[in-house]
């Protein structure tokens, strides 16, 4: 697994580069709006619960790699509790109509979003390789630990704002992100790097560490056009892009 964790870390740093993570360190941007995002992840953070309890968990445990996936599916699977305190908090939980709730998180623009859910179940539901699994998962962790920093800070002013701890948003939430799956193994890195991986399975897992990194990064620029054209307070209102907002999107391919 040497070579494919060394994969991962180089992913991550080109991930931490995203127009997503500079948006999110702009200060000039009210905090609430820098989250204005949130309300369009809930396809992928409500999935995620499904995606570690029906796709990853496994029981009874067979061996020791698959009791350190439900360690951290376990622990990863119950995170969704924490994203619908946050809405509550940030003021989004108010009522629309039934139909238009169904069109907004099974619409366009929370397409790469649904999709990022998708390929996660359609890469692990049916893979039998417990160290593909394992990839995935090493590879998702490294996404959450780069963008649940930045995240984490914009938390932090808009806490002064209101007076509130945020459990998803905020640091008690990436203070579990370690960039390596979670589970009682005294050194995680060392473990996962003496595994020793075939050829084949080599090149396999190169495969989906592009596809989980491209996947993310697609659902950030998705992330990031949403929350650059709707106001925080109006989440289902438009507003127009403005000339830097809309160079930024074209950067994206937005």
């Amino acid at each position: 697994m040497k070579e494919v964790l060394a994969l991962i870390e180089k992913k991550k740093q080109e991930f931490a580069q995203t127009p997503f993570r500079a948006f999110l360190q702009d200060k000039s941007i009210d905090p609430r709006q820098r989250l204005a995002w949130a309300p369009s992840f809930a396809p992928f953070a409500m999935s995620f619960k499904d995606f570690n309890h029906l796709v990853l968990h496994k029981e009874p445990a067979t061996n020791k790699l698959q009791e350190m996936i439900n360690q951290h599916a376990y622990e990863d699977g119950h995170h969704w509790v924490w994203f619908l305190q946050d809405l509550k908090l940030m003021g989004y939980d108010y009522s629309i109509n039934f139909i238009d709730t169904l069109k907004f998180l099974w619409g366009k623009e929370t397409q790469k979003v649904r999709s990022m859910a998708y390929n996660l179940f359609g890469m692990c539901a049916f893979e039998d390789d417990i160290l593909m699994k394992l990839t995935i998962i090493e590879s998702i962790e490294a996404t959450g630990n780069v963008a649940l920093f930045e995240i984490a800070q914009v938390a932090k002013e808009l806490q002064q704002i209101t007076k509130q701890h945020h459990p998803y948003f905020g640091q008690s939430h990436y203070a579990k992100e370690t960039g390596h799956i979670q589970a009682e193994v005294e050194d995680v890195s060392s473990f996962l790097e003496s595994i020793e991986l075939t050829e084949a399975q080599r090149e396999k897992a190169f495969t989906l560490v592009e596809r989980v990194f491209a996947d993310f990064t697609e659902s950030m620029n998705e992330m990031l056009a949403f929350a650059q054209k709707h106001p925080y307070d109006q989440t289902f209102i438009t507003k127009a892009v403005s000339p830097l907002s809309q160079r930024t999107l074209s950067a994206v391919g937005g």
